[in-house]
Parts: structure tokens; C-alpha cells; sequence
């Protein structure tokens, strides 16, 4: 096969593309097996486990382009929601202006407990409004794919917060309004250190990391999201947050529309 023929084989029909998509794909995998196996299985090394009292709203990763303590970059100069609130259980709250709110940490059943709630007052919303540290990743793919089928919009507000896997969340809005004055981030993904799936062994955590990996990509491409998204999340460790910039957001699709 000559050089000319190579080059059209691989140009054709965006094979190129795909081949590049599924590299990064894998090598997302391994990356975050290798965060998992350091996490789990070294001893010096124990699991990021948030303690009670700690601050949800997590410092920003160290960017040289970005001062994380200039106020206009400072998420916790930021955001205007009380700790209490955003400790507490994920609550959904249906207020004025056809706007229902969902606030508080992503808990395990969030989404069987909000389910019923959220299709039943699905008909009087325009906008959801999203504040939340984030949390269970499963939770918060089943509520995304119950927001996205129920078409909702989603909104992160002035002084507002979206960490963790929240952003899941977000992503599933069929228009998805950032302020500029909003603050959303991402990060490995990690289980507290009394998860009793802590003990796996390494083959199973290679498994079950590049499992969730490719569920977050596969959900944010199926959501119009660029899926290089997260890499970002794979490269920020627990204790932080990569916290996108408004044009990063719009960059990679996750917003919409920014407000002002």
C-alpha cells in the first residue's frame, strides 16, 4: 500500500478521528486505574475521605495561566450558598418563575428519591438550577439521563456551585446556561476510605476505572459534549478541582450560553 493510499485509508470517512478518540479513551483508562491502584493499594498512600465540618467548595488546581486567588477565579471568594446548604442531601424545590432548584451533595439514592418528584413537576419548569459538591457518580448519571429525557434546562447561577460529578448533571440540559460569575469544576473520581470496595484487588480496579471512564464519556458525548472534557478530571487529584472558565466551558460544549 503505497504513502498516498495510507494517508486516504486513514482520512476516509474520519477514521482518523475515531482512532485519536479511542486512544485518548484508553489512555484516560489507564490513568485512572493508576489513581486508583495509588489510592488503594499503597499504604502510604491512604484514600481522600472528606471529613465532617470539612469545605465542600475544594481549592482550585494549580494553573499557570490562572491566579486561584485572583477574586475574579477565587470559588471560595465565589460562591454564595451556606456550606450547610450544600452539604445536605440533594433537595429539589420547585420556587417562582417556573424555575425548580436542586441543591445539596449528590447522595447514594438521590435518584430514587428525587425520580418522582422531578416528572412530576417537570411541566411547570422552564429552568433548573443546580448548586451541589457533587457525589455519588451513579446518581448523578440517572439523574442526568432522567433531566435529559424529561428535556429540561439547566442553569448554574451567579455565585453558584457545580463540582465533582454535578457537571454530569449539568451536561444533560438541553441548553445549559453557565454564569460568568458560576463556578464548575471537575476531579478524579474517589471512594471514602470506609467504601467497602476499597479492599478490590488491582485487576478489578483497572476494570471498574475504565468502566466508569468510558460511561462519563460515552454520557457527555451522548450529551453534545466534548469528551476530552474529561481529562481534566483525570489529571486533578481529589483534594482539588480543575474549575473551568467560562470560555472553557463553551469551548468544550458543556455550556451553552453564558450569561452575564
Amino acid at each position: 500500500m503505497s504513502t498516498e493510499t495510507k494517508t486516504r485509508f486513514w482520512l476516509d470517512d474520519g477514521r482518523l478521528m475515531r482512532a485519536v478518540f479511542f486512544v485518548l479513551l484508553f489512555a484516560s483508562g489507564v490513568i485512572l486505574w493508576l489513581d486508583f491502584d495509588q489510592l488503594y493499594n499503597q499504604q502510604s498512600a491512604a484514600p481522600y475521605s472528606p471529613q465532617k465540618g470539612d469545605t465542600p467548595v475544594l481549592p482550585a488546581v494549580d494553573r499557570p495561566e490562572i491566579n486561584p486567588n485572583d477574586p475574579k477565579f477565587s470559588p471560595i471568594e465565589r460562591v454564595q450558598l451556606p456550606r450547610e446548604t450544600l452539604q445536605q442531601p440533594l433537595k429539589a424545590t420547585l420556587e417562582a418563575g417556573h424555575i425548580l432548584t436542586l441543591q445539596g451533595a449528590i447522595d447514594v439514592g438521590a435518584f430514587a428519591r428525587l425520580e418522582p418528584e422531578l416528572e412530576r413537576m417537570a411541566e411547570y419548569v422552564e429552568w433548573v438550577e443546580i448548586n451541589s459538591p457533587g457525589g455519588s457518580v451513579d446518581d448523578a448519571l440517572a439523574l442526568a439521563k432522567l433531566i435529559r429525557a424529561l428535556e429540561l434546562n439547566m442553569r448554574v447561577p451567579a455565585g453558584g456551585y457545580c463540582a465533582s460529578s454535578c457537571p454530569l448533571i449539568f451536561a444533560a440540559g438541553v441548553k445549559r446556561d453557565l454564569h460568568q460569575q458560576a463556578n464548575i469544576g471537575v476531579h478524579q473520581i474517589y471512594l471514602p476510605a470506609n467504601d467497602p470496595n476499597a479492599a478490590r484487588n488491582t485487576a478489578q480496579a483497572m476494570s471498574d476505572a475504565q468502566s466508569i471512564t468510558a460511561q462519563i464519556t460515552k454520557h457527555l458525548t451522548d450529551m453534545g459534549v466534548d469528551g476530552a472534557l474529561w481529562v481534566h478530571a483525570l489529571e486533578t487529584p481529589p483534594q482539588r478541582l480543575y474549575y473551568f472558565t467560562p470560555e472553557e466551558a463553551k469551548a468544550y460544549k458543556l455550556a451553552t450560553l453564558i450569561s452575564e
